[in-house]
């Protein structure tokens, strides 16, 4: 398994095409058989209009007698963690497969998923489905959604 990391640094994608990065060049893709023999991973993209990744470190913070009263931070652990919100859209084949684990818990919310940065490289791995919320909103508005993937582990790394 590759080096773990998150090139989410404008210096990196300036190495692979000059310019703005433009998000929707990001692809998403979930596994909607989990526990089949055979993986359908299908696009999750239609009615989303954004997503966050995050480490969720866990930061361990030291005050040493040599640190002149400043503290020393370690990184111990790591959690990447994506979150997505953007309008219910039904008939979506991702969208529709997430909304029906809404109210299921355990391994009922388990599965994989895979995503392609726009300079080539993959992150993969099993997943949990957390935070599914809405569709929300006022009456004359878009259906509010969102929900979190959790990858459970480190995921595997494939460079470009």
């Amino acid at each position: 398994m590759g080096k773990f990391y998150l090139p989410l640094n404008l210096q990196h994608f300036a190495e692979q095409e000059e310019g703005l990065l433009v998000q929707s060049k990001h692809r998403f893709e979930i596994n909607t058989t989990p526990g089949e023999s055979e993986a359908t991973y299908v696009r999750l993209a239609k009615g989303f209009n954004s997503f966050d990744p995050n480490t969720n470190e866990d930061v361990d913070q030291d005050h040493y007698l040599d640190g002149e009263g400043f503290a020393t931070s370690t990184v111990l652990g790591a959690q990447l963690t994506l979150s997505f919100s953007g309008h219910r859209y039904f008939g979506d084949e991702a969208q529709d497969w997430i909304y029906s684990k809404a109210m299921s818990v355990g391994n009922d919310r388990e599965t994989t998923f895979r995503w392609t940065l726009p300079s080539g490289e993959v992150f993969e791995g099993p997943i949990t489905l957390a935070e599914i919320t809405g569709p929300s909103g006022d009456a004359n508005a878009k259906g509010e959604i969102s929900v979190d993937i959790h990858f459970n582990g480190k995921p595997e790394y494939t460079a470009a």
